[in-house]
């Protein structure tokens, strides 16, 4: 008999005020928070864009730490507290250099050794894939691909496959909508790279949370266990266990 996941996590979203692309105010973050519960999300990460070319570690946990006050403050003023539990992160782009950066560390998922991935858009070259097992395998973080089924209009199956040997992978609710994408995130998951899922949300526009319509389609294309699996792996991971 299927159960429900006793947490159900959006992975990867953009939910801090005025802070890079994600919502352009304290309320209209407020309100998708409010959506993903009436979703039943339970536990959101937030993985606002790091660019590290752009601005030091310690800039960015700064400019972070602001906005999520700002944000607490206007959810305790307005008596906003059927929200998920926010888990600070970083969708950290990635570099050649990115695993020599001294505070790696501190970009990762909550309290835990997980960090989120954002690959290049374009031509994954060996030397991008060598760059990248070199921080999958340097001991210091524990990198999650993120949105993983984006990268294969820059690549074949064969290197997303080759990726997914060197770390787990986070997909995106709008892959399952189209034929094309679910059919390469049935073929990951067969293999057991997905480990988390997440509705990439933005704002309350184009981009509002959709978490419910992808778990929905997920359960119908590839059955209720499948997603009950991926959220085992996605609360190992906040829980900082191996998965």
């Amino acid at each position: 008999m299927h159960t429900i996941p006793e947490k159900i996590i959006d992975f990867h979203t953009h939910i801090l005020p005025c802070f890079d692309d994600g919502p352009s105010s304290c309320a209209e973050a407020a309100q998708m928070l409010v959506k993903l519960r009436e979703q039943g999300v339970t536990h959101a990460v937030s993985t606002s864009h790091f660019y590290r070319y752009d601005e030091t570690v310690s800039d960015f946990l700064k400019r972070r730490e602001e906005a999520y006050s700002q944000l607490r403050s206007f959810l305790s003023e307005n008596g906003i507290s059927d929200i998920p539990e926010i888990i600070l992160g970083a969708e950290v782009y990635f570099s050649t250099a990115l695993a020599d950066d001294p505070l790696l560390e501190k970009l990762c998922i909550g309290d835990t050794n997980y960090i989120l991935i954002e690959l290049p858009y374009s031509n994954l070259t060996a030397n991008i894939i060598d760059s990248y097992k070199n921080l999958a395998c340097c001991g210091r973080v524990k990198p999650v691909l993120a949105h993983i089924e984006r990268y294969a209009a820059f690549a074949g199956e064969d290197i997303i496959f080759e990726l997914t040997e060197l770390s787990p992978a986070q997909i995106n609710c709008e892959s399952v909508m189209s034929t094309a994408g679910a059919r390469l995130v049935s073929k990951l998951i067969r293999r057991g790279a997905v480990c988390a899922f997440g509705s990439d949300a933005h704002n309350m526009g184009v981009r509002a949370p959709r978490y419910s319509d992808g778990m929905k389609k997920l359960s119908r294309r590839l059955g209720a266990n499948v997603f009950t699996e991926i959220m085992e792996s996605s609360a190992a991971i906040l829980e900082n266990s191996d998965i």
